[in-house]
Protein backbone atom coordinates (compact mmCIF):
# COMPACT_ATOMS: atom_id res chain seq x y z
CA UNK A 1 0.00 0.00 0.00
CA UNK A 2 1.64 3.67 -1.04
CA UNK A 3 2.10 5.15 2.42
CA UNK A 4 -0.17 8.07 3.78
CA UNK A 5 2.12 10.93 3.39
CA UNK A 6 3.11 9.83 0.21
CA UNK A 7 -0.53 9.53 -0.80
CA UNK A 8 -1.78 13.16 0.34
CA UNK A 9 1.31 14.83 -1.19
CA UNK A 10 -0.10 13.10 -4.58
CA UNK A 11 -3.38 14.02 -4.04
CA UNK A 12 -2.51 17.68 -3.68
CA UNK A 13 -0.38 17.95 -6.50
CA UNK A 14 -3.80 17.82 -8.14
CA UNK A 15 -5.29 20.98 -6.21
CA UNK A 16 -3.06 23.58 -4.49
CA UNK A 17 -1.55 26.81 -5.44
CA UNK A 18 0.86 25.00 -7.73
CA UNK A 19 1.93 27.87 -9.76
CA UNK A 20 4.42 28.76 -6.20
CA UNK A 21 6.45 25.39 -7.03
CA UNK A 22 6.19 25.91 -10.97
CA UNK A 23 7.92 29.72 -10.99
CA UNK A 24 11.13 30.00 -7.84
CA UNK A 25 11.37 32.95 -6.46
CA UNK A 26 14.83 33.88 -7.95
CA UNK A 27 13.83 33.33 -11.32
CA UNK A 28 14.93 36.10 -13.95
CA UNK A 29 13.26 38.89 -15.41
CA UNK A 30 12.79 40.13 -18.74
CA UNK A 31 9.90 41.35 -21.30
CA UNK A 32 7.57 39.53 -23.36
CA UNK A 33 9.73 36.97 -25.52
CA UNK A 34 8.34 34.40 -28.36
CA UNK A 35 10.68 32.44 -29.46
CA UNK A 36 9.44 29.60 -32.28
CA UNK A 37 10.96 26.50 -31.39
CA UNK A 38 12.79 23.93 -34.26
CA UNK A 39 11.45 20.28 -33.60
CA UNK A 40 12.77 16.99 -34.80
CA UNK A 41 10.37 14.63 -37.11
CA UNK A 42 6.94 15.69 -38.35
CA UNK A 43 7.62 19.45 -38.22
CA UNK A 44 5.38 21.60 -40.68
CA UNK A 45 6.48 24.51 -42.00
CA UNK A 46 3.84 26.98 -40.33
CA UNK A 47 4.48 30.25 -38.63
CA UNK A 48 3.34 30.29 -35.57
CA UNK A 49 0.63 33.44 -34.34
CA UNK A 50 2.01 36.27 -32.75
CA UNK A 51 1.42 38.06 -29.44
CA UNK A 52 -1.51 40.73 -29.89
CA UNK A 53 -1.54 41.89 -26.73
CA UNK A 54 -0.89 40.44 -23.26
CA UNK A 55 -2.39 41.35 -19.70
CA UNK A 56 -1.50 41.01 -15.74
CA UNK A 57 -3.73 40.90 -13.38
CA UNK A 58 -3.49 40.59 -9.08
CA UNK A 59 -2.90 42.72 -6.36
CA UNK A 60 0.19 45.05 -5.40
CA UNK A 61 1.20 42.50 -2.84
CA UNK A 62 1.00 38.35 -2.51
CA UNK A 63 0.51 35.68 -5.33
CA UNK A 64 -2.21 35.44 -7.99
CA UNK A 65 -2.17 32.81 -10.60
CA UNK A 66 -4.79 32.54 -13.40
CA UNK A 67 -6.24 28.84 -14.16
CA UNK A 68 -8.90 28.51 -16.56
CA UNK A 69 -9.88 30.95 -19.57
CA UNK A 70 -12.72 31.08 -21.62
CA UNK A 71 -14.36 33.09 -24.42
CA UNK A 72 -17.53 35.01 -23.04
CA UNK A 73 -20.58 35.24 -25.41
CA UNK A 74 -19.48 39.07 -25.51
CA UNK A 75 -16.33 38.26 -26.58
CA UNK A 76 -14.83 39.24 -23.62
CA UNK A 77 -12.74 36.67 -21.27
CA UNK A 78 -13.27 35.18 -17.85
CA UNK A 79 -10.43 33.89 -15.60
CA UNK A 80 -11.10 31.95 -12.77
CA UNK A 81 -7.19 31.27 -10.33
CA UNK A 82 -6.32 32.03 -6.86
CA UNK A 83 -5.02 34.81 -5.33
CA UNK A 84 -3.71 36.08 -1.68
CA UNK A 85 -3.48 39.42 -2.47
CA UNK A 86 -6.40 40.76 -0.88
CA UNK A 87 -7.67 40.39 2.78
CA UNK A 88 -5.90 38.65 5.44
CA UNK A 89 -3.67 37.61 3.19
CA UNK A 90 -5.17 33.91 3.04
CA UNK A 91 -5.69 32.15 -0.83
CA UNK A 92 -9.09 32.86 -2.38
CA UNK A 93 -10.49 32.05 -5.85
CA UNK A 94 -9.98 35.07 -7.73
CA UNK A 95 -12.47 35.89 -10.58
CA UNK A 96 -11.78 38.59 -13.25
CA UNK A 97 -13.60 39.49 -16.11
CA UNK A 98 -12.48 41.39 -18.92
CA UNK A 99 -13.12 43.05 -22.42
CA UNK A 100 -12.18 41.85 -25.88
CA UNK A 101 -8.74 43.11 -25.75
CA UNK A 102 -8.07 42.08 -22.08
CA UNK A 103 -9.12 44.98 -20.25
CA UNK A 104 -10.25 44.54 -16.97
CA UNK A 105 -13.99 45.15 -16.16
CA UNK A 106 -14.33 44.06 -13.02
CA UNK A 107 -12.68 41.45 -10.15
CA UNK A 108 -13.94 39.06 -7.20
CA UNK A 109 -12.53 36.55 -4.79
CA UNK A 110 -14.59 33.85 -2.90
CA UNK A 111 -14.37 32.23 -0.15
CA UNK A 112 -14.24 32.49 3.67
CA UNK A 113 -12.50 34.61 5.89
CA UNK A 114 -10.41 32.47 7.90
CA UNK A 115 -8.84 29.32 5.86
CA UNK A 116 -7.69 29.03 2.50
CA UNK A 117 -9.90 28.60 -1.32
CA UNK A 118 -8.56 27.63 -4.96
CA UNK A 119 -10.17 28.03 -7.76
CA UNK A 120 -9.60 25.43 -10.60
CA UNK A 121 -12.31 26.03 -13.05
CA UNK A 122 -14.74 28.04 -14.60
CA UNK A 123 -17.87 28.09 -17.16
CA UNK A 124 -20.08 31.00 -18.17
CA UNK A 125 -23.89 29.45 -17.68
CA UNK A 126 -26.77 29.87 -20.35
CA UNK A 127 -28.47 32.63 -17.74
CA UNK A 128 -25.41 34.65 -18.29
CA UNK A 129 -23.31 34.23 -15.08
CA UNK A 130 -20.71 31.71 -14.11
CA UNK A 131 -19.91 28.53 -12.19
CA UNK A 132 -16.68 27.82 -10.91
CA UNK A 133 -14.85 24.57 -8.98
CA UNK A 134 -12.29 24.75 -6.77
CA UNK A 135 -11.76 23.26 -2.99
CA UNK A 136 -11.86 25.26 0.28
CA UNK A 137 -10.96 24.35 4.07
CA UNK A 138 -12.78 28.00 5.02
CA UNK A 139 -15.91 26.45 6.38
CA UNK A 140 -14.65 23.01 8.07
CA UNK A 141 -11.37 23.90 9.64
CA UNK A 142 -10.83 19.73 9.81
CA UNK A 143 -11.50 18.92 6.13
CA UNK A 144 -11.28 20.41 2.88
CA UNK A 145 -14.15 20.11 0.75
CA UNK A 146 -15.15 20.40 -2.83
CA UNK A 147 -16.49 24.44 -3.65
CA UNK A 148 -18.70 25.46 -6.02
CA UNK A 149 -19.75 29.22 -7.03
CA UNK A 150 -22.73 30.54 -8.75
CA UNK A 151 -22.32 34.13 -9.78
CA UNK A 152 -24.64 35.85 -11.58
CA UNK A 153 -22.86 38.14 -14.93
CA UNK A 154 -21.31 40.64 -12.63
CA UNK A 155 -19.41 38.44 -10.83
CA UNK A 156 -21.93 38.26 -7.78
CA UNK A 157 -22.51 35.16 -5.64
CA UNK A 158 -26.41 33.60 -6.02
CA UNK A 159 -24.95 30.45 -3.95
CA UNK A 160 -22.43 28.52 -3.10
CA UNK A 161 -21.95 25.01 -1.34
CA UNK A 162 -19.18 22.64 -1.00
CA UNK A 163 -18.83 18.74 -0.95
CA UNK A 164 -17.15 15.75 0.56
CA UNK A 165 -17.05 13.53 3.81
CA UNK A 166 -13.25 12.99 3.85
CA UNK A 167 -10.56 14.71 4.87
CA UNK A 168 -9.62 16.01 1.57
CA UNK A 169 -11.82 16.51 -1.11
CA UNK A 170 -10.35 18.31 -4.07
CA UNK A 171 -12.61 19.92 -7.58
CA UNK A 172 -10.62 20.23 -10.41
CA UNK A 173 -13.03 21.12 -13.57
CA UNK A 174 -16.68 21.24 -13.80
CA UNK A 175 -19.44 22.13 -17.12
CA UNK A 176 -22.99 22.58 -16.97
CA UNK A 177 -25.19 19.56 -17.83
CA UNK A 178 -27.74 19.72 -20.85
CA UNK A 179 -30.68 19.31 -17.51
CA UNK A 180 -29.11 22.72 -16.33
CA UNK A 181 -27.10 21.09 -13.18
CA UNK A 182 -23.74 20.90 -12.80
CA UNK A 183 -20.68 17.59 -13.25
CA UNK A 184 -17.46 18.34 -11.34
CA UNK A 185 -14.93 16.39 -11.23
CA UNK A 186 -11.85 16.14 -9.07
CA UNK A 187 -10.67 13.68 -6.13
CA UNK A 188 -11.04 12.52 -2.35
CA UNK A 189 -8.94 10.57 0.07
CA UNK A 190 -10.70 7.67 1.70
CA UNK A 191 -9.75 4.35 3.29
CA UNK A 192 -5.68 5.15 2.98
CA UNK A 193 -6.35 5.42 -1.16
CA UNK A 194 -6.87 8.56 -4.02
CA UNK A 195 -9.93 8.06 -6.04
CA UNK A 196 -11.01 9.98 -8.80
CA UNK A 197 -14.53 11.80 -7.76
CA UNK A 198 -17.40 12.60 -9.79
CA UNK A 199 -20.24 14.60 -8.00
CA UNK A 200 -23.46 16.06 -10.11
CA UNK A 201 -25.65 18.49 -8.72
CA UNK A 202 -29.24 20.22 -10.08
CA UNK A 203 -29.13 23.92 -10.88
CA UNK A 204 -29.05 25.04 -6.95
CA UNK A 205 -25.83 23.15 -6.41
CA UNK A 206 -28.09 20.30 -4.29
CA UNK A 207 -25.99 17.17 -5.17
CA UNK A 208 -27.91 14.60 -6.71
CA UNK A 209 -25.16 11.96 -7.04
CA UNK A 210 -21.61 11.22 -6.28
CA UNK A 211 -19.31 8.43 -8.00
CA UNK A 212 -15.74 7.38 -6.99
CA UNK A 213 -13.52 5.23 -9.27
CA UNK A 214 -10.34 3.59 -7.97
CA UNK A 215 -8.47 3.25 -11.28
CA UNK A 216 -6.91 -0.13 -12.50
CA UNK A 217 -4.46 0.45 -9.56
CA UNK A 218 -6.74 1.51 -6.39
CA UNK A 219 -5.48 4.86 -6.38
CA UNK A 220 -6.37 7.55 -8.48
CA UNK A 221 -6.83 11.23 -9.34
CA UNK A 222 -9.48 13.03 -11.57
CA UNK A 223 -8.31 16.12 -13.31
CA UNK A 224 -11.17 16.72 -16.30
CA UNK A 225 -14.39 15.81 -17.38
CA UNK A 226 -17.08 16.69 -20.16
CA UNK A 227 -20.35 15.44 -20.88
CA UNK A 228 -20.36 13.29 -23.64
CA UNK A 229 -23.21 13.80 -26.67
CA UNK A 230 -24.76 10.52 -25.29
CA UNK A 231 -25.71 11.81 -22.21
CA UNK A 232 -22.84 10.28 -20.14
CA UNK A 233 -19.49 11.70 -18.97
CA UNK A 234 -15.62 11.38 -19.98
CA UNK A 235 -13.12 11.63 -17.54
CA UNK A 236 -8.96 11.97 -17.20
CA UNK A 237 -6.66 11.92 -14.30
CA UNK A 238 -4.00 9.46 -12.97
CA UNK A 239 -3.77 6.40 -12.31
CA UNK A 240 -1.31 5.54 -9.64
CA UNK A 241 0.74 2.37 -9.63
CA UNK A 242 3.72 3.02 -7.14
CA UNK A 243 6.45 6.00 -6.31
CA UNK A 244 7.82 4.89 -9.41
CA UNK A 245 4.84 4.44 -11.55
CA UNK A 246 1.72 6.20 -13.18
CA UNK A 247 -0.50 6.04 -15.98
CA UNK A 248 -2.81 9.24 -18.40
CA UNK A 249 -6.54 7.33 -17.19
CA UNK A 250 -9.02 7.29 -19.02
CA UNK A 251 -13.01 6.31 -17.83
CA UNK A 252 -16.53 7.00 -19.70
CA UNK A 253 -19.21 6.37 -17.23
CA UNK A 254 -23.44 6.39 -18.27
CA UNK A 255 -25.44 9.30 -17.55
CA UNK A 256 -25.83 8.24 -13.76
CA UNK A 257 -22.04 7.95 -13.66
CA UNK A 258 -22.02 4.20 -13.82
CA UNK A 259 -18.64 2.80 -14.87
CA UNK A 260 -18.86 1.91 -18.11
CA UNK A 261 -14.95 1.58 -19.42
CA UNK A 262 -11.88 2.32 -18.39
CA UNK A 263 -8.74 2.61 -20.11
CA UNK A 264 -4.71 3.95 -18.98
CA UNK A 265 -1.93 4.87 -21.24
CA UNK A 266 2.19 5.37 -21.05
CA UNK A 267 4.92 2.96 -20.90
CA UNK A 268 7.23 2.60 -18.04
CA UNK A 269 7.92 5.65 -15.50
CA UNK A 270 5.18 9.19 -14.92
CA UNK A 271 2.66 9.16 -17.35
CA UNK A 272 -0.37 11.27 -16.24
CA UNK A 273 -3.80 12.82 -18.29
CA UNK A 274 -4.72 16.46 -17.33
CA UNK A 275 -7.42 17.34 -19.93
CA UNK A 276 -10.07 15.78 -22.02
CA UNK A 277 -12.46 16.48 -25.16
CA UNK A 278 -14.42 14.36 -27.05
CA UNK A 279 -13.57 15.12 -30.36
CA UNK A 280 -15.95 15.49 -33.90
CA UNK A 281 -15.33 11.88 -34.18
CA UNK A 282 -16.78 11.03 -31.47
CA UNK A 283 -13.50 10.30 -30.14
CA UNK A 284 -11.55 11.41 -27.30
CA UNK A 285 -8.21 13.95 -27.03
CA UNK A 286 -5.95 13.41 -23.89
CA UNK A 287 -3.54 16.26 -22.70
CA UNK A 288 -0.89 15.49 -19.99
CA UNK A 289 2.97 14.36 -19.36
CA UNK A 290 5.22 11.38 -19.86
CA UNK A 291 8.59 10.79 -19.43
CA UNK A 292 8.32 7.26 -21.09
CA UNK A 293 10.23 8.28 -23.86
CA UNK A 294 12.54 11.18 -25.08
CA UNK A 295 15.60 9.60 -22.81
CA UNK A 296 13.79 10.38 -19.54
CA UNK A 297 12.96 13.77 -20.32
CA UNK A 298 9.16 14.57 -19.24
CA UNK A 299 7.47 15.85 -22.37
CA UNK A 300 3.79 17.12 -23.12
CA UNK A 301 1.92 13.85 -23.84
CA UNK A 302 -0.45 13.81 -26.52
CA UNK A 303 -3.27 10.91 -26.82
CA UNK A 304 -6.12 10.05 -29.19
CA UNK A 305 -9.06 7.35 -28.77
CA UNK A 306 -11.58 5.73 -30.38
CA UNK A 307 -15.23 6.05 -28.70
CA UNK A 308 -14.67 2.90 -26.58
CA UNK A 309 -11.08 4.69 -25.49
CA UNK A 310 -8.85 2.57 -27.76
CA UNK A 311 -5.68 4.04 -28.50
CA UNK A 312 -5.25 5.26 -32.47
CA UNK A 313 -2.13 7.41 -31.54
CA UNK A 314 -0.22 9.13 -29.44
CA UNK A 315 2.30 11.86 -29.55
CA UNK A 316 4.91 13.39 -27.67
CA UNK A 317 6.06 17.04 -28.06
CA UNK A 318 8.86 19.58 -26.04
CA UNK A 319 11.09 22.41 -25.60
CA UNK A 320 14.36 22.42 -24.15
CA UNK A 321 13.30 21.13 -20.44
CA UNK A 322 11.02 18.97 -18.47
CA UNK A 323 7.55 19.68 -19.76
CA UNK A 324 4.12 19.10 -18.67
CA UNK A 325 0.72 20.41 -21.24
CA UNK A 326 -2.56 21.66 -18.77
CA UNK A 327 -4.74 21.86 -21.91
CA UNK A 328 -5.77 19.96 -25.24
CA UNK A 329 -8.07 21.19 -27.08
CA UNK A 330 -9.49 20.05 -30.72
CA UNK A 331 -9.58 23.30 -32.98
CA UNK A 332 -11.65 24.14 -36.15
CA UNK A 333 -9.72 22.56 -38.98
CA UNK A 334 -9.75 19.25 -36.92
CA UNK A 335 -5.87 19.89 -35.20
CA UNK A 336 -5.03 20.45 -31.64
CA UNK A 337 -3.65 23.15 -29.51
CA UNK A 338 -1.43 22.02 -26.24
CA UNK A 339 -0.32 24.61 -23.35
CA UNK A 340 1.52 24.08 -20.85
CA UNK A 341 5.04 24.61 -19.09
CA UNK A 342 8.63 23.69 -20.26
CA UNK A 343 10.83 24.25 -16.91
CA UNK A 344 14.42 25.25 -18.18
CA UNK A 345 16.31 23.69 -15.39
CA UNK A 346 19.91 24.26 -16.58
CA UNK A 347 18.81 27.90 -16.75
CA UNK A 348 16.30 28.29 -13.72
CA UNK A 349 14.04 29.12 -15.97
CA UNK A 350 10.21 28.30 -16.43
CA UNK A 351 8.31 28.65 -20.22
CA UNK A 352 4.76 28.78 -21.09
CA UNK A 353 4.99 26.15 -24.32
CA UNK A 354 1.87 26.16 -27.04
CA UNK A 355 2.36 23.48 -29.53
CA UNK A 356 -0.80 23.21 -32.30
CA UNK A 357 -0.60 19.64 -34.08
CA UNK A 358 -2.65 19.04 -36.98
CA UNK A 359 -5.42 16.02 -36.70
CA UNK A 360 -2.70 13.13 -36.69
CA UNK A 361 -0.99 15.53 -34.08
CA UNK A 362 2.06 16.10 -36.26
CA UNK A 363 3.69 19.70 -34.80
CA UNK A 364 2.70 22.68 -37.62
CA UNK A 365 4.31 25.02 -35.09
CA UNK A 366 5.11 25.32 -31.26
CA UNK A 367 6.26 28.50 -29.49
CA UNK A 368 7.23 29.41 -26.00
CA UNK A 369 6.48 32.57 -24.05
CA UNK A 370 8.39 34.04 -20.85
CA UNK A 371 5.64 36.71 -20.24
CA UNK A 372 7.14 39.37 -17.60
CA UNK A 373 9.83 36.86 -16.83
CA UNK A 374 8.83 33.62 -16.22
CA UNK A 375 5.72 32.11 -17.53
CA UNK A 376 3.36 29.04 -16.81
CA UNK A 377 0.79 28.31 -18.93
CA UNK A 378 -2.36 26.55 -17.32
CA UNK A 379 -5.57 26.67 -20.18
CA UNK A 380 -6.05 27.76 -23.94
CA UNK A 381 -8.99 27.92 -26.11
CA UNK A 382 -9.46 28.74 -29.71
CA UNK A 383 -11.10 32.05 -29.89
CA UNK A 384 -13.61 32.91 -32.02
CA UNK A 385 -11.53 34.96 -34.80
CA UNK A 386 -9.56 31.88 -35.16
CA UNK A 387 -6.85 32.43 -32.81
CA UNK A 388 -6.04 31.54 -29.48
CA UNK A 389 -5.87 32.54 -25.72
CA UNK A 390 -4.03 31.04 -22.99
CA UNK A 391 -3.98 31.99 -19.42
CA UNK A 392 -1.28 31.67 -16.53
CA UNK A 393 1.00 33.00 -13.73
CA UNK A 394 4.17 35.20 -14.66
CA UNK A 395 6.93 36.52 -12.18
CA UNK A 396 7.03 39.80 -13.13
CA UNK A 397 10.07 40.91 -10.31
CA UNK A 398 7.74 42.98 -8.55
CA UNK A 399 8.77 42.80 -4.67
CA UNK A 400 9.24 38.84 -5.82
CA UNK A 401 5.36 38.29 -6.27
CA UNK A 402 3.43 36.26 -9.00
CA UNK A 403 0.59 37.69 -11.24
CA UNK A 404 -2.04 36.14 -13.42
CA UNK A 405 -0.94 36.24 -17.00
CA UNK A 406 -3.05 36.45 -20.10
CA UNK A 407 -2.25 36.57 -23.72
CA UNK A 408 -4.31 36.70 -27.30
CA UNK A 409 -2.50 35.17 -30.26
Amino acid sequence: MIQYKFVVKLLAAFAVFSMLSVITANAAIGDLNAASKTISGNTRNVAAPSVQWDQTFGGNAGNSSGRRVLQTTDDGFIIVGTTNSFGAGNSRIYLVKTDSSGKEQWEQTFGGKTGNSTGRGVLQTTDGGYIIVGQTNSFSASKIKGYLVKTDSSGSVQWQKTYGGNALNFGAFVQQTTDGGYIFVGSTFADQAILAWLVKTDSSGTMQWEQTFPGTYGNNGATSVQQTTDGGYIITGTSIQSRDQSYAYLAKTDSSGSLQWQQTFGGKGFNVGMSVQQTKDSGYIIGGATNSSGAGKQQFYLVKTDSSGTKQWEQTFGGNGDGIAYAAQQTNDGGYIIAGTDSLTAANRTQALLVKSDSSGSVQWQETFSGRGDCTAWDVQQTKDGGYIFVGSTYPGHAGRLDVYLAKL
